[in-house]
């Protein structure tokens, strides 16, 4: 039972930590061409983008994977067909609406946002959003046949093409000046999703089977699986793009210039977003697994099976995450001195308290992704999106009132979050009742084990050497101390999930995959 989730985890946790060292590199070298600022102009831009991809995308990935996933179950293979085409239609209209309104509202956008320039890059979206669009579709017509290996493949070939070309093409525009620079990069990420897209239409076409017919029914049932998703994943991005729309003007009134309050933004998202989102790789991979699993589970009505399987992802998350990010938070210092050594300047001590209450929403959010999993696999569709609603009118809350205050200003984003998680948190335990039991000594070990790990990571880093050899021996040390004391939690969870496999259901679940 554990098995396919196990490796459909492990292939996009590999592609997940490959990704972000392609998005480092294409982070850094991006920083070094366009400057603090210009990173924060590429930020702004990127918050709206990430926004309107996650409307188009997200309601259709996830449905597309749970609907596909529960029609495999009950042997409905010819409703497939119909949820791939209408799914089509549906991206094809909204992502184009959503692209043209960029195309003429782009002006409008960035007087909003307080950059001079940057329409160019805005006017972009209505080719890079349609193509996003696609890319989700065919993502989420694979995965519900429990494959995770070609949508890790094509998160691979987007990283490595837009490390290549938007770079490339960020240093030849950036001769122009640094919203040229910025149009090159999301040029150089236009084309790399491009590349994606034609990846995963070639397996897609190749590998899956789509019946002719077409029935009403169906129509009513992707719809209303779609659009409760699709508002319920643009929740949080839209509060992302709420802050990149707010935050230099609100930091202002706060005392800031706006030449400092655009770096401290970009400061929160380019550069310790950047870090501090790498646990967030662990938790997104699970979640995207668990949502097929436990669809497939639910339709077959086996509760005992979805109890187990959502045991062990919460305990697989739990216990790779959290010392992840004590051990980012620990070595935060040494780590961006050594990343951005010539951008840090004045602004270290913020990026080192940015990271401490950031490493809180972090922890946060991974629970929250797989909890919304769970839910959306569920089908309780409306009831995710109001759980996002609710948390994501108290981060915006939090944020518009907090940053114009002083002694908060930028820290009201990391605090906001926080608050956004455990809104959603909530809710959602309180709707999946009994179904998330998880034994108290796979919480607290790992979460001791982490304290104690933090605790002699965080002596060391205060030792005599260069910041290099304090990360690299710092992070050999506390991974050391953690799998000493987490020990025998690490132990039953590598058999859990990859122990030999007696369950027959596993074995004729596979005859169904793709």
């Amino acid at each position: 039972m554990f098995k396919g989730l196990g490796k459909g985890a492990i292939a996009l946790i590999i592609s997940g930590f490959v990704c972000k060292f392609f998005g480092a590199l294409f982070r850094l070298p991006l920083t070094a061409i366009l400057g603090i600022e210009g990173i924060g102009i590429f930020q702004m831009i990127m918050s709206l983008y990430s926004l309107a991809l996650v409307f188009v995308t997200g309601g259709v990935t996830n449905s597309l994977s749970q609907l596909i996933s529960s029609a495999r179950a009950r042997g409905e293979s010819n409703k497939i067909g119909d949820y791939f085409r209408l799914s089509v239609l549906l991206t094809t209209s909204i992502s184009l609406l959503i692209g043209l309104a960029f195309f003429f509202f782009a002006n409008n956008l960035c007087l909003v946002q307080g950059i001079t320039q940057g329409a160019l890059s805005y006017k972009l979206f209505i080719l890079l959003i349609p193509i996003g669009a696609f890319i989700g579709v065919l993502r989420g017509v694979i995965q519900g046949y429990e494959n995770m290996v070609p949508t890790a493949i094509s998160q691979i070939i987007e990283q490595v093409f837009k490390l290549i070309l938007g770079l490339l093409f960020a240093y030849l525009f950036a001769k122009k000046g640094v919203a040229s620079g910025v149009f090159g990069g999301f040029l150089g990420i236009t084309l790399s999703e491009l590349l994606a897209f034609v990846y995963l239409g070639i397996v897609t076409m190749t590998r899956v089977k789509f019946p002719l017919p077409i029935q009403k029914g169906n129509f009513s049932t992707l719809a209303g699986a779609i659009f409760p998703l699709s508002l319920s994943g643009a929740v949080i991005p839209f509060t992302h793009a709420f802050d990149s729309l707010i935050i230099v003007s609100r930091l202002m009134q706060a005392g800031y210039s706006k030449e400092l309050a655009t770096s401290l933004f970009g400061l929160q998202t380019g550069v310790v977003g950047a870090i501090l989102n790498f646990p967030l790789i662990i938790s997104l991979a699970l979640a995207m697994t668990l949502l097929p699993k436990i669809s497939f589970l639910a339709t077959k009505k086996n509760v005992d099976g979805q109890k187990s399987v959502i045991k062990n992802s919460f305990i697989a998350m739990w216990t790779i995450v959290l010392p992840l990010t004590f051990g980012i938070v620990a070595i935060s210092g040494n780590l961006y001195m050594l990343i951005y050594p010539k951008t840090m300047g004045t602004l270290l001590p913020q990026a080192v308290n940015l990271t401490v209450l950031g490493g809180v929403s972090i922890i946060l959010t991974a629970i929250m992704q797989l909890l919304n999993s769970i839910l959306q696999a569920k089908g309780y569709f409306v009831y995710s999106f109001l759980a996002s609603l609710f948390g994501g009118i108290a981060k915006i809350i939090l944020v518009y009132t907090l940053a114009s205050t002083s002694t908060v200003n930028i820290f009201a984003i990391p605090i906001s979050n926080i608050v956004l998680a455990l809104v959603v948190c909530i809710m959602v335990l309180i709707k999946l009742g009994g179904l998330v039991k998880i034994p108290a000594f796979y919480i607290l070990t790992p979460l001791l084990s982490s304290v104690i790990m933090f605790m002699i990571v965080k002596l060391f880093a205060t030792a005599h050497l260069s910041h290099l050899w304090i990360v690299i021996l710092g992070t050999l040390i506390g991974g050391l101390t953690y799998f000493i004391f987490a020990f025998p939690v690490l132990k039953g969870l590598f058999f859990a999930f990859f122990g030999k496999n007696k369950n027959k259901e596993d074995k004729n679940e596979q005859k169904t995959n793709v």
